[in-house]
C-alpha cells in the first residue's frame, strides 16, 4: 500500500471542523451588525447600457452556488460519471478546498463513514477506471482515511472534465465534524508522486478548456446576507457583480513556486491605530507565507504571533476566557454590541513589485457572536485561532477572511488577488494602519519637511543674495588720523 499526503495544510483544515461543533453547541451566529451595502446598478444613459450588456455577454464566467453550513463550512455540488444508459451521474456535496490537492468521496463500502453522506458506487459508473493503488490520508485531528484511486468524468456546474484522478475512501478510523460528503482539492498541482498518475482538478480543467481564463474565485457570504449567495466562479471573476473595487490587488506569488499551496506574502499583521504590529524581518522582502484556505473556518496564527495579537483584544472585552480545545478566545460582548472600541485587523500584503498594500477587516467581520441556547447569554468570539508551531505556514486565512474579500486564484500566473467584497461594511480600497498616532506622526513628518525646505531656502539666500553678508569694518589701526 502506498501512503500519500493530501496536503500539509489539511491538518489545519480539519482542526477548524472542531470549531463547527463548538458553534453548533453554542447556537452560534455571526454578528448581525448593520452593514453598508453598495449595490452596483446598471448605467441607463444613451448607449452605455448596451455597451455594459455587451461587455457582460463577453464574460467567460461559470459561477457555481455554494451551500453554507453555519458560516464554518461551504460545499459545492458535483457529479461523477458520464452519461450512460441506466447509469445516471452520481451527485455529491464536497468542500471546495484551496488547501489540499485531492478530490475524494466516500465509497459505498466505506466503514466508519458518516451514515448520512452520499456513497460512490464504482460499479454504477460506466467509464470509471480503477488504478489499483491505495492512498492514505492522515489529518491533524487524528482521523485516518484511506481508499483506492480511479479515473472518471467530473462535472461542476456546466463545466466537465474527463479522466480526472479521484479517490474513493473506503475506511476511516475516526469520525469528523465535516458535514459534506468529501473534498474537492483546488491546489494548483500535486506535491506528491500522484502527479505520475494524474493531475489536480484545476490542472485538468484548464488543460481541457483552454479558452477558459485560468483562474477561479470565491465570493463567500454569511447566513444573514439576504439574497446574496456564495459562489465558486471558474473563469472570468466578474468583479462588477461581487466587489466594491474595479480591480484585484495581487500579492507576491514567489512562495508558490516550490509548493502546491496557494500562498501569498504578508509583511505584517496588527491592529489599527494601536502600535501593535507583528512583522517578519527575518524573511526580508518576501515577508511571511500566508495560506489562503477555503477549507479553514478561521484565521489560524502561529503561537508567537497569536499571543501578541490577542493580548491587545483581551483587555478591550470583559470576562474573557480561553477555550483550550478550540484554541480560541471567548468574551462577553460589549453593551448593545458596540464594537467601536475594537480596532480593525490590518494585514499588509507585499505585491509583485515589493510594495505593500493593506487589507483591513472591521470588527464586524472578524468577531463572531454566539448565544448559549440554555442561558441565553451572548458572547463574542474573535475568529482568530492559536495555531501550532508545526503548521505548514505561520498564517492561514480561512473563510472569515474570504468573506471580507472577493478572492481570485490566478492559476496561469501563480498568484492570489484581493478585492473588497460588496457585502463588506468597509468601503472599497479602505485604508488602515497599525500606527498608534498616525496623525501626529504625519504632522511631525510634514513639519520636519517644512523645516528642511526653510533651511535650504535660507542657505540659498546667504550664498546668492548680493551684498550679503556685509563687508567687515576696518580695524582701528587702519583708520586715518584726524587733520
Amino acid at each position: 500500500m502506498r501512503e500519500g499526503t493530501p496536503s500539509r495544510c489539511m491538518a489545519a483544515m480539519w482542526l477548524q471542523l472542531h470549531f463547527a461543533a463548538l458553534l453548533s453547541v453554542l447556537g452560534a451566529h455571526e454578528a448581525k451588525a448593520q452593514r453598508l451595502v453598495l449595490p452596483l446598478t446598471e448605467v441607463t444613459h444613451g448607449g452605455e447600457a448596451a455597451t455594459l450588456l455587451g461587455r457582460r455577454l463577453k464574460l467567460d464566467s461559470h459561477p457555481n452556488a455554494l451551500g453554507n453550513y453555519d458560516n464554518v463550512q461551504y460545499h459545492v455540488q458535483i457529479e461523477i460519471g458520464a452519461d450512460c444508459p441506466d447509469q445516471p451521474r452520481q451527485e455529491f456535496k464536497v468542500v471546495p478546498d484551496t488547501g489540499s490537492s485531492d478530490l475524494w468521496i466516500p465509497a459505498v463500502n466505506c466503514t466508519h463513514c458518516k451514515s448520512r453522506t452520499q456513497k460512490f458506487d464504482i460499479t454504477k459508473s460506466c467509464q470509471a477506471e480503477q488504478i489499483g493503488n491505495r492512498i492514505t490520508f492522515r489529518y491533524g485531528d487524528g482521523t485516518v482515511a484511506n481508499g483506492g484511486s480511479f479515473y472518471d468524468t467530473v462535472r461542476v456546474g456546466d463545466l466537465e472534465v474527463e479522466g480526472q484522478l479521484l479517490i474513493q475512501v473506503d475506511h476511516m478510523e475516526s469520525d469528523t465534524h465535516m458535514k459534506s460528503d468529501g473534498i474537492l482539492g483546488l491546489a494548483h498541482h500535486y506535491a506528491s508522486d500522484r502527479s505520475l498518475r494524474g493531475e489536480t482538478f484545476v490542472s485538468t480543467l484548464f488543460r481541457e478548456h483552454p479558452h477558459l481564463p485560468a483562474q477561479f474565485s470565491f465570493y463567500l457570504t454569511g447566513r444573514g446576507s439576504n439574497d446574496a449567495k456564495s459562489q465558486l466562479v471558474f473563469g472570468d471573476p466578474d468583479l462588477a457583480s461581487h466587489s466594491k473595487e474595479t480591480r484585484f490587488r495581487y500579492g507576491k506569488g514567489q512562495y508558490m513556486s516550490t509548493t502546491d499551496l496557494w500562498l501569498t506574502s504578508v509583511w505584517s499583521v496588527g491592529w489599527s491605530d494601536t502600535g501593535v504590529e507583528v512583522t517578519f524581518p527575518d524573511r526580508g522582502t518576501l515577508g511571511a507565507p500566508a495560506l489562503i484556505d477555503s477549507g479553514s473556518s478561521l484565521l489560524v496564527i502561529e503561537p508567537g504571533v497569536y499571543d501578541r495579537l490577542i493580548s491587545e483584544l483581551r483587555w478591550r472585552f470583559t470576562n474573557c476566557h480561553s477555550l483550550p480545545e478550540q484554541q480560541i478566545l471567548s468574551c462577553d460582548c460589549p453593551p448593545a454590541n458596540d464594537l467601536s472600541r475594537i480596532p480593525q485587523l490590518v494585514i499588509n500584503i507585499i505585491d509583485e513589485h515589493d510594495k505593500q498594500f493593506s487589507l483591513c477587516m472591521s470588527p464586524d467581520e472578524f468577531i463572531l457572536e454566539s448565544v448559549d441556547p440554555i442561558t441565553g447569554r451572548t458572547s463574542c468570539v474573535p475568529s482568530i485561532q492559536r495555531g501550532s508551531a508545526s503548521q505548514p505556514v505561520p498564517l492561514i486565512f480561512g473563510m472569515t477572511f474570504m468573506r471580507a474579500f472577493y478572492t481570485t486564484f490566478d492559476f496561469k500566473h501563480g498568484r492570489i488577488g484581493f478585492a473588497r467584497s460588496n457585502l463588506s461594511p468597509l468601503p472599497g480600497l479602505a485604508q488602515c494602519s497599525a500606527d498608534a498616532q498616525p496623525l501626529l506622526r504625519r504632522s511631525i513628518w510634514v513639519l520636519s519637511l517644512l523645516v528642511a525646505v526653510a533651511s535650504v531656502c535660507f542657505a540659498c539666500y546667504v550664498f546668492f543674495v548680493p551684498g550679503y553678508p556685509p563687508a567687515k569694518a576696518r580695524p582701528p589701526s587702519q583708520v586715518p588720523a584726524a587733520a
